[in-house]
């Protein structure tokens, strides 16, 4: 829907004062390749603008170009402009933002609106995808080399490196157009996946002993305790991912990550689909949201049981609602 960046483009040429481009906490590739795709962009442009994140930025992330030039949110100023990409909406940010005007930019079904600079198209296959329609429908030939990086890292990651069901002619379409633009594949894939330490090795370990199945092998899942970030010296930016080892089981529709958050007292949880079910409905059951194929949601518990009950409850009315199941009997193995 390329119209639909246009009222936000036109704020964009217009904005005087200052401008934040803000991630999601824990950022991934797509958040941090929009916001900083978006930054640099605006940057040529004059805009007095900044980059901002809860989280510091994680080791598999602090290849892309202007990694070091994220600050850290909340900062103590009100922003004329502050727009929040990839995400369902600014509590996303989990950090205070103040600004006059807001916005969206993403690619998730749902969340919350803003009016109408909001660039939301759920058939987009990354938020970087709409961030370069955007940038493209202002000026093209500004996209350097940089940018283009940045673009590439959300588009490959988000579609599981061209694997996924959002892969499509368009897709491979888009990745060309950045490839000839500067972006440089190799070298995105080495830096996402050989730079692994040898602390996450050790965490993966320990994670794959809580591998369990439920319902006759349709939801298989993980869990990863805070202990064991300690245990390992790794940081929960490492657990990122670890959801895809479940996911990789045979028989498998549904996969799940639980990861205890002491410090929010909460269970963060992320949800995997290999198509038939549609795990952003089960997350929306938990309070938050996602795309059909790939969710999560935050679990107040008194417990890791009784937050694991919760998540596997909304799960069997998952499948139930597929007609995977008939009846809610849970089998762990």
């Amino acid at each position: 829907m390329f119209e639909q960046s246009i009222p936000l483009i036109e704020l964009l040429k217009r904005e005087e004062g200052p401008i934040l481009i803000a991630s999601h906490e824990n950022p991934d590739a797509d958040t941090l390749g929009s916001a900083l795709a978006l930054y640099l962009f605006l940057k040529k442009k004059g805009k007095k603008v900044i980059v901002g994140c809860k989280d510091k930025v994680p080791h598999f992330l602090d290849f892309l170009p202007g990694a070091g030039d994220v600050v850290p949110l909340p900062v103590n100023e009100v922003f004329s402009l502050a727009i929040v990409v990839d995400a369902s909406g600014f509590y996303r940010v989990n950090s205070e933002v103040r600004a006059f005007k807001r916005a969206r930019i993403d690619h998730h079904i749902g969340g919350e609106f803003y009016g109408e600079y909001d660039y939301i198209d759920p058939s987009a296959p990354s938020t970087t995808a709409l961030v370069y329609r955007l940038i493209c429908q202002w000026d093209r030939s500004a996209i350097d080399k940089d940018i283009a990086q940045n673009l590439y890292a959300g588009l490959a990651t988000d579609t599981g490196f061209f694997k996924y069901s959002n892969t499509n002619a368009e897709t491979f379409q888009l990745a060309k157009e950045l490839v000839e633009l500067g972006a440089e594949p190799h070298w995105t894939y080495v830096n996402f996946a050989e730079r692994e330490s040898l602390n996450k090795m050790r965490l993966i370990s320990k994670v794959l002993d809580t591998l369990s199945l439920h319902e006759d092998g349709l939801v298989a899942g993980i869990t990863i305790f805070d202990r064991f970030f300690k245990e390992t010296g790794c940081e929960y930016s490492d657990s990122e991912g670890l959801v895809g080892y479940p996911r990789s089981l045979e028989g498998v529709e549904v996969a799940y990550a639980i990861i205890e958050k002491p410090d929010e007292g909460v269970w963060k949880v992320s949800l995997r689909s290999k198509g038939k079910v549609d795990v952003a409905k089960i997350a929306e059951a938990l309070g938050g949201g996602g795309h059909k194929y790939a969710s999560g949601c935050k679990i107040k518990a008194d417990s890791y049981e009784s937050a694991l009950e919760k998540l596997l409850s909304a799960i069997r009315e998952g499948l139930e609602r597929e007609g995977l199941i008939k009846h809610a009997v849970s089998q762990t193995t």
